[in-house]
């Protein structure tokens, strides 16, 4: 009997998705979502992931293009003011195709850096030299992680078709950021010890 139940436990998982696919997904939709009676959500509406997942990646986004730009001034290292270069082309064509993806999709989004990211950028201000490109990498890393978890978790929790594609074609780009980002910062990291 153990046995069996746990064939229909691993059963059940395994035709989730199947079902997610064919009836969008049911976390977070509004009430007034259409076609949401008949089980058959519309795909281009936004459920309230899709909401929070715009706001979020837009204030990073952001926040990539503002700290891109500030490397290549204060970068000493050739690769750090070219990771900012980077930054600020990729982080800023992302940031216009996800307005396109989002269009339609209500959603507060706050004007300017956001207080985390307005601390980074004074804490990158204070320093220079190459203790300027270790923190900035540093902070790199740690922004390209929490992106590419953003990534996923709407992957599989958003609802909004042109969303999604956007979360699926970027999350490769934010990976190879990551990379390298971690690369150059090992690099630096080893030629500054004694």
């Amino acid at each position: 009997i153990m046995k069996q139940a746990y064939l229909y436990v691993v059963a059940a998982l395994f035709s989730v998705p199947a079902a997610a696919e064919t009836m969008g997904n049911p976390a977070g939709m509004s009430p007034d979502t259409p076609g949401i009676n008949a089980a058959k959500p519309a795909k281009d509406h936004s459920n309230i992931q899709d909401k929070l997942f715009v706001r979020q990646m837009t204030i990073g986004g952001r926040a990539e293009v503002e700290l891109g730009r500030l490397a290549q001034q204060k970068g000493v290292d050739e690769a750090v003011r070219g990771f900012g270069e980077r930054m600020v082309a990729d982080h800023g064509k992302g940031n216009e195709r996800l307005m396109r993806a989002a269009k339609g999709v209500n959603g507060e989004i706050p004007e300017g850096l956001d207080p985390e990211h307005q601390t980074v950028r004074r804490e990158l201000n204070e320093l220079c030299g190459a203790d300027f490109d270790i923190a900035y990498l540093a902070s790199q890393v740690r922004h390209h992680q929490k992106t590419a978890k953003l990534l996923q978790w709407h992957i599989s929790y958003g609802q909004n078709d042109q969303l999604l594609k956007y979360s699926i074609e970027t999350l490769p780009m934010v990976m190879a950021h990551l990379e390298h980002a971690k690369l150059e910062h090992d690099r630096l990291v080893t030629a500054k010890a004694p």
